[in-house]
């Protein structure tokens, strides 16, 4: 446990520090952490050439030293010189990075807090210097630039991009109008398919939607406070030279529907802002009286509007591209998949493929989802009775509306049959149906070059005693057809599994209600552990090579149950992955 109390004795020695009592805390308007400890420290800086009194606080945490504390400037002192770079809205200043996961050396914590307190006045010294505030606000600009700064100011978070800056000149939008999509007002692409793409998705959501007209400018905010009003941002777009443009819209378009958006790019990503024009007056003419001929924007410069505070707004990106490498740091080639079959394996397969660089996603099952299946899939109740290809379909859109997403629900062997190119557009082809009659089937078609791609087969004993993964290169697709045609698969975990039957299959009530048990948390371990094969076939030419992945379960289980192990599962250990060539 910390001493503050020696440490208090210590801070003093360099610092005018006074501890604050609880009725001084009380007193005081902060976002203090609660039952916290807080120090008041009177010093002095020189800002802009001047020495300046200032007073902070400095606030403990009631785990520190395992959490920093925080410092704040005190307001009266603050108002003179704001805004300064790195000063948070409730006027704690930015001392760490917290994303960089800073550690508190508790063996030197007098040292830390010297050191905070110092470079919280360093900050204050710097932003004396205007090159340093311009630079450090244009670095900073969208916790600025989301700043409530009066009561009249209005800030909205609620705007949504998807801008490919290599085709941006041209920018499309859509304001959705009865209720939010993805808790979204506005949404901007520069790619006409995906402003289809949302229309679509909104539809199906029922969301209203009115297109955009968009005016984009320079960015002319340099530094804070960054609230405008009507009459400062019409000179702000004829100082960019966009007057007439935006004069010709308002001629057959909504103040609401009118978007005036620039970019940040002092960051290493290129970041959109913007404002809009609501609550506007547009008094009516008077009954009898002359024609009133007024413009929009007329109404905009009028007396009763002039002065009102524009909307601003901030525009997050939610590009495949952005996510990517805000998720891994660099953007890799974009692959596709077929998935056949969307039951427990082809589901949860969802999960491991949608965190691999897979954009277009073909999903095939002929059947609905079942209250028995919510166990092992990888949806839930609320889409019971549903095509399971439509269930992830849904699932996946809500993952990222962008998304290349098709859907057939009947079996593969009839979209092989009708419609092969489905199959044929993609990457790779994975198949988790469980069912040897179909996966012949489709190893006879990749082996007649109906179907040209690489194939994944999966499926799992009862009681997932193994788990199999069969990568098929069409070439191999004869020694895969052969293999499968054993009479016992050689990799099997279980002895004799005909034999052993009436121990594995268990049947509710009627012939067509059997299933083969096995558990979701040995699946789970099952496709985690085999992912990098997986993704190894899918994303690396040099594992091009036809596999047999064998993942041994929980030989101890099996055991228990009563059944008996194969001289391959005898060999071999739980838990064990074994690779064989084709």
């Amino acid at each position: 446990m910390i001493d503050f109390d020696v440490l208090y004795k210590e801070i003093k020695k360099t610092e005018d520090c006074e501890w604050l009592e609880d009725a001084d805390l009380k007193s005081l308007d902060y976002a203090f952490y609660p039952d916290s400890i807080t120090w008041k420290i009177n010093t002095q800086v020189t800002y802009s050439g001047k020495c300046l009194d200032i007073l902070l606080y400095l606030n403990f945490p009631k785990d520190f030293p395992f959490s920093f504390p925080k410092i704040f400037i005190n307001r009266e002192c603050y108002e003179p010189i704001s805004y300064i770079p790195h000063i948070n809205e409730d006027l704690s200043v930015c001392v760490f990075d917290d994303g960089l996961n800073p550690m508190m050396p508790k063996s030197n914590i007098k040292e830390v807090l010297e050191f905070m307190i110092s470079k919280v006045k360093n900050i204050i010294v710097q932003s004396g210097n205007i090159k340093y505030k311009k630079v450090e606000f244009l670095r900073e600009f969208k916790a600025y630039w989301e700043l409530k700064y009066s009561h009249q100011d209005e800030i909205s978070k609620s705007g949504l991009h998807s801008i490919d800056l290599m085709h941006s000149d041209t920018i499309m939008g859509l304001r959705f109008t009865n209720k939010l999509l993805y808790n979204t007002e506005y949404f901007l692409s520069s790619v006409e398919n995906e402003i289809v793409k949302i229309k679509e998705v909104a539809k199906r959501c029922d969301v209203k939607y009115e297109e955009l007209s968009i005016v984009e400018i320079g960015n002319k905010f340099i530094e804070p406070p960054y609230e405008r009003t009507v009459s400062e941002t019409i000179s702000i777009i004829k100082e960019a030279g966009e007057f007439s443009k935006f004069k010709e819209f308002f001629r057959t378009i909504d103040y609401n529907n009118i978007l005036i958006i620039f970019k940040n790019k002092s960051n290493s990503v290129t970041e959109y802002y913007g404002w809009y024009y609501r609550n506007i007056i547009t008094p009516s003419r008077k009954h009898g009286g002359f024609r009133n001929s007024i413009s929009k924007v007329d109404h905009l410069l009028a007396l009763y509007n002039k002065d009102k505070r524009v909307f601003r707004i901030t525009f997050n990106n939610i590009s495949l591209n952005r996510l990517q490498k805000r998720t891994s740091g660099y953007i890799e080639n974009q692959k596709s998949v077929v998935i056949s079959g969307l039951g427990s394996v082809g589901s949860n397969l969802i999960y491991f493929l949608r965190n691999l660089p897979v954009n277009k996603f073909h999903l095939i099952d002929k059947e609905l989802l079942a209250v028995e299946n919510i166990k092992r899939h990888y949806s839930g109740l609320t889409r019971i009775n549903d095509f399971k290809a439509e269930v992830l379909k849904d699932e996946l859109e809500n993952f990222h509306p962008f998304y290349e997403l098709s859907t057939r629900n009947q079996s593969v062997n009839n979209v092989i049959i009708d419609e092969p190119d489905f199959l044929n557009d993609c990457d790779i082809h994975i198949v988790a149906i469980g069912n040897t009659n179909v996966e012949q089937f489709i190893l006879h078609n990749l082996q007649n070059k109906r179907l040209l791609k690489p194939t994944l087969i999966y499926w799992v004993e009862p009681y997932l005693a193994s788990g199999q993964i069969l990568f098929v290169l069409p070439e191999d697709s004869q020694r895969a057809i052969d293999l499968i045609n054993m009479n016992q698969f050689p990799y099997s975990v279980l002895a004799n599994y005909k034999e052993q039957i009436n121990e594995t299959y268990i049947i509710e009530g009627s012939c067509q209600s059997g299933y083969f048990p096995y558990s979701s948390t040995y699946l789970t371990q099952f496709l985690a552990s085999t992912f990098q094969f997986l993704k190894f076939h899918l994303l690396d030419a040099e594992y091009s090579t036809s596999k047999i992945y064998s993942w041994i379960g929980d030989k101890n289980l099996i055991l228990e149950k009563g059944l008996i192990l194969s001289d391959f599962g005898k060999n071999h250990s739980s838990f064990e992955q074994v690779i064989n060539n084709l």
